[in-house]
Parts: C-alpha cells; structure tokens; sequence
C-alpha cells in the first residue's frame, strides 16, 4: 500500500486544482483514504463558514482516492456520481474528509464519504456525508 500512496501523492502533486485548494492525502488503506485541509480565507463563503464546493470537492477527492485503491494497476478513476448532504455548516480552521469504497467492481467503485471539522481540543463534528460512484477507465495516467 505504501507504493500506492507514494502514486497517488505524485498524482496528486500534478494536479493543479487539487494544490490551489490545499488539500494534503493524510492517510490510505486498501479501500479507504483520509485527507486533510486547512481552511484558509478563499475557501469560506460570505457568512464565514466553508463554502459548499470546497466540502463537495473534498468528498469527491476522497471517495476518488479510496476508489483508485480497488482498481487495477494503470486505470484511471473519474466521477460518474457525487451526492452530497450537508449535515452541519462547516466552522473549524480544520477539515478531515474520509472516503471508503463500499462495492468494486470491473468497472463501477461504489464509495461512501464523510467530512469533519476538527476542533483544537481534538473533537470531530460531522459537516457532510456523501456516496459516489467511480468509473475505472483507460484515460492515460499523465
């Protein structure tokens, strides 16, 4: 799993949407990933809380990681489905998004997702639940 994530962090270094936005792959297991993301102020909304794109974005990046871990060696993982539900608006400095694939198959990955703030004193709040549904497909890895 360590060349895994080693790949996907190289991957995710070419991506320039995911660097502007900041967000860093903490943690990866066989169908699972945690990422992480320090709110800053071009991620909040007018009210001061953070923007619902930023969440959406942090629970398609998620569910996609977990994803690539159930699929063969060189497929590419592309977004067919993202639902996201807000649970709670999101007030922390810091974010914690955790995506975990829950059916794989040849093609079709079925994944699950969750986003945290996380407070100083260490606690989670819930901030946003969603399920996707990736696509293994033979786009060429750049």
């Amino acid at each position: 799993m360590e060349d895994k994530k080693k790949y996907i962090q190289e991957r995710l270094k070419n991506n320039h949407f995911i660097q502007h936005m900041g967000i860093l792959l903490h943690d990866l297991q066989q169908g699972e990933a945690t990422l992480r993301l320090t709110i800053e102020k071009h991620h909040l909304q007018q009210n001061g809380f953070t923007h619902g794109g930023v969440t959406a974005t942090l629970c398609d990046v998620a569910t996609g990681i977990a994803a690539y871990t159930a699929v063969a060696e060189g497929k590419n993982v592309v977004t067919v489905d993202l639902k996201v539900s807000y649970l709670n608006p999101s007030i922390s400095n810091n974010v914690k998004a955790v995506g975990r694939v829950v059916k794989s198959g040849n093609f079709l990955v079925f994944c699950e997702g969750m986003v945290y703030d996380i407070f100083d004193d260490g606690t989670e709040k819930p901030v946003a639940t969603c399920t996707s549904i990736m696509a293994a497909v033979d786009i060429p890895v750049q």
